[in-house]
């Protein structure tokens, strides 16, 4: 990928840009101005509020995807829960209902990008 040379670019988006090429593929000027609009002007800010990249898979949504990963990660399923409950959990009602307050998401070639939105 070729480094913007967009006299507009600050040296900071310059250098996220450079910076998220090992994270998300094929980032672009337009990726970078998303996140600007979001107040993810820095490396720093983007390091504290990306929360990783889902495109779903078979009928899941990323939304979903990124949910059920969250809630694993958090340990809330540790509890010895019984898998008649546990695998009728509704992700995307989590998404719904909760978690799109905290987190927004950026499409970038048919990906989501999931930020938090308390960085």
């Amino acid at each position: 990928m070729n480094n913007p040379t967009n006299s507009t670019f600050s040296k900071e988006q310059r250098a996220l840009l450079d910076y998220i090429q090992d994270i998300i593929e094929y980032p672009d000027e337009a990726l970078i101005e998303e996140l600007d609009d979001e107040g993810i002007e820095t490396v720093e800010q983007f390091e504290d509020a990306f929360a990783g990249s889902y495109d779903g898979h078979g009928t899941t949504s990323p939304e979903a995807q990124f949910c059920e990963e969250l809630v694993s990660d958090c340990g809330y399923l540790e509890n010895d829960l019984p898998s008649f409950i546990s695998d009728h959990i509704d992700y995307q009602e989590i998404w719904d209902c909760e978690l799109r307050h905290d987190y927004f998401t950026i499409e970038h070639r048919n990906t989501s990008l999931f930020f938090s939105r308390h960085f």
